[in-house]
């Protein structure tokens, strides 16, 4: 099996959404635990080796007008790097979108993400500076897909027991270490976080994050959670980005179906295939 010990994902995107190996738990007795210990035993779940995804994503406007857009997002593990291929199907004018990610295992090198838009036609590296914006237009930023260093953050118990959706799980927050502070924030536009961790399944249930910017609050929901291939998958992730208490737009990223452990080609992760991905 592989694990990636690198990120939490506030978006549990990809490979599963947010998944764990079914089985036994990480940990005999999780009370003896700290919140830091815990958050890094979310990160170590299994998410399979690799995966390919069809994916719904869908754009909430503040009038309820809803816009879908389809992708197939492939993932791959290899040792401990991983990497993502996410390809917009639909509608007509987003199809032949792509972005790449790779996700270094090496704390010490930036991951390196690409997007690809078709009527530029030309494949744009997306930087540090940018990871903070908006993700295609929708309510998940480019920092919610691809995750953030567990280890910029200090980590303290909210509440070491709360009932969600019929499931105990410990609210935990996260605030950025003094030493990372200004890296943290310009990575993800975000002051702090935190996250609803089942204590059953280990999985982020729910998400807050608090914005720098504009006085917003994002709210993520994980909803639709199945076994499938003996990994624990989140079908349904709804995020609602709020302002003042109201709420301004959400998205909503929708796993239609998902095929874990399948052979995927190391070449679709190039940014040359990016450019024929759709051909």
């Amino acid at each position: 099996m592989d694990y990636t010990r690198k990120q939490i994902r506030l978006t549990l995107y990809l490979g599963a959404i947010a998944s764990f190996a079914a089985g036994v738990p990480l940990w005999a007795n999780a009370a003896e635990f700290t919140a830091a210990e815990i958050m890094q035993r979310v990160d170590e779940r299994f998410d399979g080796d690799s995966s390919i995804a069809e994916v719904s994503m869908v754009l909430i406007d503040r009038r309820d007008r809803q816009r879908v857009r389809d992708l197939r997002i492939y993932a791959k593990d290899s040792a401990e790097d991983s990497k993502t291929l996410s390809l917009f199907e639909t509608p007509a004018d987003i199809r032949g979108t792509a972005y790449l990610h790779f996700d270094w295992d090496d704390a010490e090198r930036d991951d390196d993400s690409w997007l690809y838009l078709p009527s530029l036609q030309r494949v744009k590296r997306i930087t540090s500076g940018d990871t903070a914006d908006s993700f295609l237009g929708s309510d998940f930023t480019y920092a919610d897909i691809n995750g953030f260093e567990i280890d910029w953050y200090d980590y303290a118990f909210v509440s070491e027991s709360e009932m969600i959706d019929g499931e105990e799980s410990w609210i935990i927050e996260a605030i950025p270490k003094p030493a990372f502070k200004e890296r943290a924030e310009e990575a993800t536009g975000y002051s702090k976080m935190q996250s609803w961790i089942s204590k059953e399944s280990y999985l982020q249930l729910r998400s807050q994050a608090w914005e720098l910017r504009g006085n917003r609050i994002k709210y993520f929901t994980a909803s639709d959670i199945q076994l499938i291939d003996e990994i624990w998958t989140i079908k349904r992730l709804q995020v609602v980005t709020s302002r003042n208490g109201r709420q301004e737009h959400a998205s909503v990223l929708q796993i239609n179906s998902i095929e874990y452990n399948v052979e995927v080609d190391d070449s679709l992760f190039a940014t040359e295939y990016m450019q024929r991905g759709l051909d």
